[in-house]
């Protein structure tokens, strides 16, 4: 028996991990999160204009061992950790075929298969938030000092990678100050080792926090702004946007709902024998965290991406199986496998569709002839070397990543957003800028004189199947200023 529920988690392992490695390879580019993430690694230190630093060192080091494939893989290295962990924690309440089980139905949320093909925070919080969950729950059950400092280790990083992962460890926290088997914990030393690890990790990004304003956080609120303007849109907003949110969740989850709930009807019914602890557990690591998102946009009517939610589905399938209990035949567990096989199906040929027909840029992008157009034509404006490309991000990640000269990047040619770059060097070794449309070089020519008039570049395109796509975009030139002043 125990053979059986063994076999299958590692054959579904397995087969998910080459799937959705593989299905990406048919991009002809980069996603756009994956070549930020890359120059991020390249050129930040401890923090950057959008999000903390960690997703951006592993981007910059399978890119560097394995190319373009290197970051399908990473994609996929840290799904499968996340299932092990989440299989882990699964063990500690339910039976072996749920708990494999409990990992197999995710294939059903859009988290795990479709949206991991492009690498970003949110791909690395599914490995995060299970890893510091297990190593938590391993800490409240035995502890042990090596589960206090993992549980530290985990959270700083699950920090250093995103800062909604703070809900994680709010649900951490609740826990630990509104439960009896919580409040215990405080009379042990290990909860302070904890905290004190915890910060060590998170550490050197306050710090740099601290030296750069702050900023960081202007991208943040940025993505949140309702931008509502009358008194009764804004008052809307409280109530729209908790249940847009609170509703994207069940529609991207509603393949699992559906595969576990056609497993329960066939199965037979039986008391639920969780204790009162476990049940509190996995309400405060696995059913509160989505909640708390949508509590945020009702306090203060924000607008909360859909995404957000991508690492608070990590308990699903074992909060499924914990509050709807029902005895597991192998003839059940058979056929529930085979629905999760259907289901993968079902997500690769909806991804394959998009890769195959789309035409979208952000997946037919010539980066090869755009970085080597680019290049020339800074070649033949001026013998200096290209150091710099500023302007929008996805145009000059991709320049930073593939022109020969791999210049560094300064989003929409604001220095400010590129602290890790001395200012001064910038200004004076002058920069390729490139902008989608015309208005946005103009501005940025508004406030920088010594910028030249823009040049058309057509970007032409075609999808798998050679339906073919023209866009203009535009390039100019920051001229090197020679004396900087410094007032």
């Amino acid at each position: 028996m125990r053979n059986l529920y063994n076999k299958n988690l590692l054959i579904f392992l397995w087969t998910h991990f080459v799937v959705w490695f593989v299905v990406p390879l048919m991009r002809k580019s980069l996603p756009m999160d994956s070549v930020e993430a890359i120059t991020w690694g390249r050129y930040c230190d401890f923090g950057t204009n959008k999000h903390p630093p960690l997703s951006g060192f592993p981007a910059e080091w399978f890119y560097q061992l394995f190319g373009q494939a290197g970051i399908y893989l990473l994609n996929q290295i840290l799904v499968l950790i996340g299932f092990i962990f989440i299989y882990k924690l699964a063990k500690c309440f339910l039976s072996e075929g749920k708990a494999v089980l409990s990992v197999m139905l995710l294939e059903g949320v859009i988290y795990y298969g479709f949206s991991a093909q492009e690498y970003n925070v949110n791909v690395v919080s599914l490995a995060l938030w299970p890893l510091t969950a297990y190593y938590f729950l391993q800490a409240l059950n035995k502890n042990t000092m090596s589960a206090w400092i993992l549980t530290g280790l985990f959270a700083g990083m699950n920090m250093l990678n995103k800062y909604v992962g703070g809900i994680e460890l709010l649900c951490m926290a609740l826990y630990l100050f509104f439960t009896p088997e919580g409040r215990a914990q405080f009379k042990k030393v290990g909860p302070y080792i904890t905290f004190v690890i915890f910060l060590a990790v998170i550490a050197p990004h306050v710090w740099w926090l601290y030296q750069h304003d702050f900023y960081s956080f202007e991208y943040l609120m940025g993505r949140t702004g309702n931008g509502a303007q009358t008194l009764w849109s804004k008052i809307w907003a409280h109530f729209f946007y908790p249940v847009k949110f609170l509703g994207s969740q069940i529609l991207f989850t509603l393949m699992t709902i559906l595969l576990f709930y056609l497993s329960y009807r066939r199965g037979e019914k039986e008391a639920n024998y969780l204790t009162k602890d476990k049940k509190q557990f996995l309400f405060y690591m696995g059913v509160l965290p989505v909640f708390l998102f949508a509590a945020v946009a009702l306090v203060s009517g924000s607008k909360l991406k859909s995404m957000w939610g991508f690492p608070t589905m990590y308990m699903l399938g074992i909060i499924l199986f914990a509050y709807f209990p029902y005895k597991l035949s192998d003839i059940n567990f058979r056929k529930t496998v085979k629905s999760v096989y259907v289901a993968m199906s079902l997500f690769v040929i909806a991804a394959l569709s998009v890769i195959v027909f789309n035409k979208s840029e952000k997946i037919n992008f010539p980066y090869q002839k755009f970085a080597q157009d680019m290049s020339y034509a800074w070649k033949l404006h001026t013998d200096k070397p290209l150091k710099y490309v500023g302007g929008e991000i996805w145009y000059i990640a991709n320049l930073s990543i593939f022109a020969e000269e791999q210049p560094k990047t300064v989003p929409s040619m604001r220095p400010e957003l590129a602290p890790w770059f001395d200012k001064e060097d910038i200004l004076k070794s002058g920069a390729l800028v490139v902008f989608p449309n015309k208005n946005s070089y103009m501005n940025l020519k508004s406030i920088y004189p010594n910028m030249s008039e823009p040049s058309e570049y057509k970007l032409e395109f075609k999808n798998r199947i050679g339906k073919l796509k023209t866009k203009t975009i535009y390039y100019g030139f920051f001229e090197p200023i020679t004396e900087v002043n410094h007032e």
